[in-house]
């Protein structure tokens, strides 16, 4: 909700008396909701001097802890819709209830004429709600609230666009001509081999990737039968979103080389989604070059449910399949895929031998003594496709040539973390990583939350800083905790659970410096990309030095690379929590 929608909202549920509040948030359905609100309370009480601190008004308090969600939420919509209801002028309240069998559908209760607005009738009214209906619309309108609580979130459209002339991308920078350079050697003469492109977050792996991979298509002659025919996997939206756009900026305007030299691009090139419950009927195999960009959940549903998806690939134009964020190819649906794709010999974890060249990609090197890359090592063949122009500390490098950020680490240090439970410690040294419901309790801790957001308050204004959240709850907490402390909305809240259209839109906001602040949780890790970002804030705790060096990745684009020169890494450190917790510092060693 925008501002004006934010106080027509208000000003219709302040008509809720406070003690009729107080009742819901006490009951079964509505205590959920109050444990939002006392969490968002107390970390505001510890982050703010007693003065400035003032409890808001329940309304504000429900709309802060539900936004978008406040008709529709499945626990307290349909009592705040009765409440909105029983406060409706007779007269709105009549009209509502004389369309609603009709608008209502065949899943609502019935509405009979003798019910009446402070009886049974208004319960019947508030029990149905289906965003994007007709009713839902009629509904706001009556009650005078913002449609939006009553819309779909749709991918947003614009009214108007200016176009802007397109300029070449500059060139690839010396390095990361090396690494090209071995890609086109591997894509003209690799079948049966595999490479691991290992370059630093920041640095460039998307681009140089697409750039070997658009040129090879380009130097071919057209004819039929040429290898063309491209799988580009990734885990998450935000990756396979990347590529997309990075494929279509590359083919269109052909990037300037240090040579002067452009590869022309004179076929069309086809981009095909197969991510987002894709129908796999519609992926069509012409004679065109293709480029499939796929998630791998899809793919992996596609090898349970659709195998005819596969039967269907022509393999003699199969050139090669791009892998983002290798170090998931151990999972048990990277391997099935990789095996319906033809890559892996079906009775053994390797390459199998004629296959089309598999190329992975990581931001995190290789290391003898890491067991995670381990497997990894052994079916990319130990081959590691890395410039040597960088030298064993590629890190320090690229940031005195300006390439990545230089990093200003700064330590929050937590000090009576609440202790794991026994079967919580057990299931830790079973799987080596925190279990998510010590990540909730950890983001309800009053105290802890007081200490980060005190700190980000602090932050110079107009600083542009991504948080990384324990969990869902706790990254809508720490959003509202910012906005009620700045007192209009500079953070938003990104997660699993956020519309996909609210989450480009609060991401481009973001980066046009509209809002200050997103949080998140297990959304923009990777394959998110915003070059101003100045401050990265790590209070997720966790055991995987590629997870952390992702996350902090976010924040280290360089002057170079269209970013800064400096980013702050506040880097929430618990104490008692068991070792191999990862810091930038232990993270930064795998670079030297």
């Amino acid at each position: 909700m925008n501002r004006e929608e934010r106080t027509e909202a208000e000003r219709i549920l302040l008509k809720i008396p406070r003690r009729d509040w107080n009742l819901f948030l006490a009951s079964e359905n509505g205590q959920w909701l109050d444990r939002r609100v006392r969490t968002v309370n107390d970390a505001l009480r510890r982050a703010m001097p007693r003065r400035k601190f003032r409890r808001s008004r329940p309304a504000t308090e429900i709309i802060d802890a539900l936004g978008q969600r406040l008709l529709s939420e499945e626990r307290c919509g349909p009592w705040i819709r009765e409440q909105i209801l029983l406060a409706l002028p007779a007269r709105r309240w009549r009209r509502l209830a004389r369309r609603y069998n009709d608008l209502a559908g065949k899943g609502a209760l019935e509405f009979h004429g003798n019910m009446t607005q402070y009886r049974a009738g208004s319960t019947v009214l508030a029990s149905y709600w289906r965003v994007g209906g007709r009713w839902a619309k009629l509904f706001c309108e009556q009650a005078r609230l913002p449609e939006s609580l009553a819309q779909r979130q749709p991918n947003p459209l614009p009214d108007d666009e200016e176009v802007y002339p397109v300029r070449p991308l500059p060139p690839l920078h010396d390095f990361q001509v090396e690494v090209y350079t071995e890609l086109r050697q591997l894509l003209k003469s690799g079948r049966g081999r595999t490479g691991l492109l290992s370059l630093p977050t920041g640095a460039g792996k998307t681009r140089v990737v697409v750039e070997a991979v658009s040129d090879h298509l380009a130097n071919l002659d057209g004819e039929p039968g040429n290898r063309n025919l491209v799988f580009w996997i990734a885990q998450s939206h935000e990756l396979q979103q990347q590529a997309w756009e990075c494929f279509f900026q590359l083919w269109q305007v052909p990037p300037e080389r240090a040579d002067g030299v452009s590869v022309h691009r004179r076929l069309p090139l086809a981009i095909q989604r197969a991510w987002g419950s894709r129908d796999p009927d519609q992926i069509l195999f012409d004679e065109r070059p293709a480029i499939i960009v796929a998630g791998i959940d899809q793919l992996a549903s596609w090898v349970r449910n659709r195998p005819d998806f596969f039967t269907r690939i022509p393999r003699s134009r199969h050139l090669c399949t791009i892998l983002d964020e290798a170090h998931s190819a151990a999972t048990n649906e990277s391997r099935e895929v990789l095996l319906a794709l033809g890559h892996r010999s079906r009775k053994a974890w390797r390459p199998r031998r004629g296959a089309p060249p598999l190329i992975g990609l990581t931001a995190t090197p290789w290391r003898a003594s890491d067991e995670l890359f381990g497997r990894l090592r052994r079916f990319f063949q130990k081959r590691l496709l890395r410039p040597e122009t960088l030298g064993k500390r590629p890190v320090k490098r690229l940031q005195k040539r300006g390439v990545l950020a230089r990093a200003v680490v700064e330590t929050l240090s937590i000090r009576d973390t609440p202790p794991m439970s026994a079967a919580e410690r057990q299931r830790f040294e079973l799987f080596g990583d925190l279990p998510n419901d010590y990540l909730v309790r950890l983001g309800d801790e009053s105290r802890r939350n007081g200490i980060i957001v005190r700190r980000l308050l602090d932050l110079p204004k107009g600083s542009r800083v991504i948080i990384f959240a324990c969990s869902i709850i706790h990254s809508e907490m720490l959003a509202a905790c910012l906005n009620r402390a700045r007192r209009r909305q500079v953070a938003a809240s990104i997660t699993t659970d956020t519309a996909r259209s609210q989450r480009v839109s609060s991401i481009e906001r973001f980066r046009r410096g509209d809002l200050e602040y997103l949080v998140t949780v297990g959304v923009l890790a990777a394959g998110f990309d915003a070059p101003k970002t100045d401050v990265v804030c790590i209070t997720r705790p966790t055991t995987s030095a590629a997870r952390y060096e992702q996350m902090v990745g976010r924040g280290l684009r360089g002057p170079l690379n269209g970013g800064k020169a400096e980013c702050l890494v506040l880097d929430v450190q618990d104490a008692g929590l068991p070792q191999g917790i990862q810091s930038y510092a232990r993270v930064l060693k795998l670079w030297g």
